[in-house]
């Protein structure tokens, strides 16, 4: 068996290779995330030393190396760093400073894997991903890639609820060897918050086909987008739902004409608020994993006031620089034992944080929260001003879109989730933000060449230092001339 999935990694590596030379770095980021979601660490890993490895880094580690040739060989400029990267930078530095301040071996080199794997992999491919020169193909790749991708994880969620297990693909998706979420929707990623993550980013990706296609397009859209819906709702996750509303409904604020705007908005406000009071009580209470009732679903809202009493204490012991990263799991206890609160923090001994904010803010503390949160205001700005700019092609705005969409789910889920834990969702987050940053700045050969093409024939004039050898002055033309 171990020698068949040798095989078979050696044959994806060959195609990966194909894609990387013929896609660019946009094929390899692209395949990054796909082998991170499918083929990444509960797929098959080669325990050969402390860092287990798989098909993602591997191929994570090559995106990294073509970089770096195609940099040196000027195939790719480099683009200026903008406020943005520098808090970025800042981010980053705090993560590994709070990691390597405290404990970083605790239960088996935690917070070494997650300023690794969840932090500084996000942030490699978010550097490569800036330098990419996107154009309308490929613009079209990334919104066409992510919208079959959803349409796959919608599939393998039927698939998944109806156990039609033939029909699901990695075969460890349906494993009962890991029973968490089985038979809800949990995808390849493990986790139907993922899942629902990325569904809700694909339905729009694919919505945003409408206007390229004629009635026939236009007909499979509606089918597809219906199929991805279900996906969504297999998920029987609420946060998933409300992510995949929200990102729905920024995509039509931005997309629609004026005219129908106000009307469209008016309807999805008018629907929550029908299901919101109708439905309710159905929504708090249903049963959803497995051996788990209706009360203990309804217990699990109930839980994120007594998670976030305890993450309060914890920050108010440590504001500034927090307990230290991937070190909640292991300071709770002192906290959540206290039998003098009335909040009933010893409910909480069982959970890890369900708060991506609240996550960063009791590990990192108000320095590390608060340069993540000014981060990701930072990209909504410089995302809306590429998206106002009447210099800003359609292709380059659908992208912007595209990154509201992705932070409208990202920080619905993450409220009620650390979505920073999921296996690729920060992955995505910063693949997406990063081809966003790069409309913001021309790489240097973009602006070399501009620059040419905007010198007149005066500004062009070559003056020679020796006067006695001086020839005819002669225009510098564009290099096409």
């Amino acid at each position: 068996m171990n020698a068949i999935l040798c095989v078979a990694l050696l044959v994806g590596l060959v195609w990966s290779g194909v894609v990387f030379l013929r896609g660019g770095l946009l094929g390899g980021c692209l395949m990054v995330l796909l082998a991170g979601c499918c083929f990444g660490h509960a797929f098959y890993r080669l325990d050969l030393g402390p860092v287990p490895i798989t098909l993602d880094r591997i191929l994570w580690a090559a995106l990294l190396v073509q970089y770096v040739v195609w940099r040196r060989q000027g195939l790719v400029g480099g683009k200026p760093l903008g406020v943005a990267e520098w808090v970025l930078l800042a981010f980053v530095a705090v993560l590994a400073l709070s990691t390597f301040a405290h404990d970083w071996h605790v239960r088996d080199h935690q917070p070494l894997a997650r300023l690794a794997f969840y932090y500084l992999m996000p942030v490699a491919l978010y550097w490569v991903a800036r330098q990419i020169p996107l154009d309308d193909r490929g613009a079209r790749v990334v919104l066409g890639g992510l919208a079959l991708f959803a349409l796959y994880l919608a599939v393998t969620a039927l698939a998944e609820t109806r156990e039609a297990w033939w029909l699901v693909y990695p075969k460890y998706v349906a494993s009962t060897a890991q029973t968490d979420f089985l038979g809800r929707a949990r995808g390849p990623l493990l986790n139907p918050v993922g899942s629902g993550l990325l569904e809700g980013v694909g339905l729009c990706c694919l919505l945003a086909w409408w206007p390229r296609t004629g009635r026939a397009g236009r007909l499979a859209i509606v089918a597809g987008a219906v199929v991805v819906v279900l996906g969504i709702y297999c998920t029987l996750t609420r946060t998933a739902w409300i992510g995949a509303g929200v990102g729905l409904a920024v995509f039509l604020a931005f997309v629609l004409p004026r005219a129908w705007r106000g009307p469209a908005m008016a309807c999805l406000v008018l629907a929550a608020v029908v299901v919101g009071t109708t439905q309710w009580e159905r929504i708090l209470a249903f049963q959803r994993d497995r051996g788990v009732g209706a009360r203990a679903s309804a217990e699990s809202v109930e839980l994120r006031p007594v998670l976030a009493a305890a993450a309060w204490k914890m920050f108010r012991d440590r504001p500034l620089l927090g307990h230290g990263l991937a070190q909640y799991d292991s300071r709770k206890f002192d906290y959540v034992n206290d039998r003098t609160s009335t909040a009933r923090l010893d409910r909480a001994r069982p959970y890890t944080q369900h708060n991506v904010f609240l996550s960063l803010l009791v590990e990192t503390g108000l320095i590390g929260a608060g340069l993540f949160v000014i981060l990701l205001m930072l990209w909504t700005r410089d995302a809306w001003r590429a998206w106002r700019s009447d210099a800003t092609p359609p292709w380059a705005r659908s992208i912007c879109v595209l990154l509201f969409v992705v932070l409208g789910n990202y920080l619905v889920n993450g409220m009620f989730h650390d979505v920073s834990l999921i296996p690729m969702v920060n992955m995505f987050l910063f693949f997406v933000a990063g081809i966003a940053a790069g409309l913001r700045l021309p790489s240097a050969t973009t602006r070399e060449a501009t620059a040419l093409e905007d010198r007149s024939p005066v500004d062009a004039v070559i003056v020679p230092t020796d006067r006695t050898e001086c020839p005819a002055p002669q225009a510098v033309g564009t290099p096409g001339d």
